[in-house]
């Protein structure tokens, strides 16, 4: 292929059918019978308005496909960056439930604290009631045998009043 230019114009030169087949990359029969349906001569030099006329369909056909690509993809990042969006409500819903359990684990510190405080209270009134359980047996052993010597002490008087009437 050689390029030619005149009067402001390209002009692209072929030595063949062949060779302007496999530039285009198109078969000779197909390639002869686009040029008969648009009129153009396949006589070696060529126009770019007339490679473009020759060239394949699937072309067109990729620039319509190019054109529904570009719409796909225009949705794709529409929904790219609403998941986005839910991904970073979600990362933030996150956060939060963390800084909740965060708080929840510093109010159950609070709360063994407060339990263990309170058992050691609970073990010091266990103790301070059995002490003074322990003290009231003793006081009250004291107070039985204290009644227990006043009674013997009643009756020595009551046997020395007895032993005195009958001596008398």
């Amino acid at each position: 292929m050689k390029i030619k230019r005149e009067n402001m114009k390209d002009y692209y030169s072929f030595a063949s059918v062949t060779e302007l087949s496999l530039f285009l990359g198109v078969e000779r029969t197909t390639l002869y019978h686009r040029a008969k349906v648009k009129g153009i001569d396949l006589n070696g030099t060529y126009t770019e308005e007339d490679l473009t006329a020759l060239k394949p369909e699937k072309d067109s056909a990729l620039g319509q496909l190019n054109t529904e690509s570009e719409a796909e993809i225009e949705i794709l990042k529409m929904k790219l960056k609403m998941l986005e969006s839910e991904i970073g409500f979600k990362d933030q819903q996150l956060d939060d439930r963390k800084q909740h359990i965060e708080t929840l684990k510093g109010s159950l510190a609070q709360a063994e604290e407060n339990l263990s405080k309170t058992q050691t209270s609970v073990d010091q009134q266990q103790h301070l009631q059995l002490a003074t359980l322990q003290q009231l047996d003793k006081v009250t052993s004291r107070v039985q045998r204290i009644e227990m010597a006043d009674e013997q002490k009643k009756h020595w008087w009551q046997r020395s009043k007895k032993n005195k009437e009958e001596s008398n």
